[in-house]
């Protein structure tokens, strides 16, 4: 019996916490939302293609003679000669631009001179390099550092200053940074 009572309890129990954890929501009613059409389209305006009329010509009214003259008119002098104007010949040739840039005439011996340090500086920097521990792009580099020592001499023989100033700058910080 004890346990019938005990049976009928937890039934109840159950059922109890069962009807607590249902939620009843009251029906809340849905707003009507406006209804979203767009607007209607502009009219067109077609504009008819019309051929132009034949244009009048209307002649203009000839000048009006002034009655007196206010100011005595100046007689008039015999022509004066035009001065004469050049007349166009041919264009004249331009001289075509010079492929090698030069520094001014004055400065030539001290840039050479800066740029031969430059090559000296990547030389030395490119020897020290340890070319067997480098990776695939560090012997790139070196390779291409060395091409830039090569062009710069070249640039050089052919005096071709602003050009060889600019391979070996190249040059001297590629070299310096396969150095470290």
């Amino acid at each position: 019996m004890m346990r019938l009572a005990l049976l009928a309890a937890v039934a109840v129990l159950v059922a109890g916490g069962a009807g607590c954890a249902t939620r009843t929501v009251a029906p809340v009613p849905e707003p009507e939302l406006p209804v979203m059409a767009p607007p209607p389209a502009p009219p067109r305006i077609v504009a008819i293609y019309t051929e132009p009329a034949e244009p009048v010509l209307v002649e203009a009214p000839p000048p009006a003679e002034p009655a007196a003259p206010s100011r005595p008119q100046p007689k008039p002098t015999a022509p004066v000669a035009e001065p004469e104007r050049p007349t166009p010949e041919e264009p004249r040739a331009m001289p075509p631009p010079a492929l090698t840039l030069t520094p001014a005439p004055g400065v030539e011996a001290k840039t050479e001179a800066s740029i031969r340090v430059l090559l000296a500086r990547a030389s030395s920097d490119l020897g020290r390099v340890n070319v067997a521990g480098l990776s695939a792009d560090g012997r790139t580099q070196f390779d291409a550092a060395r091409r830039f020592v090569q062009q710069a001499e070249e640039a050089l023989k052919a005096r071709n200053l602003v050009y060889a100033g600019k391979l070996a700058d190249k040059a001297a910080v590629m070299a310096a940074v396969l150095v470290r």
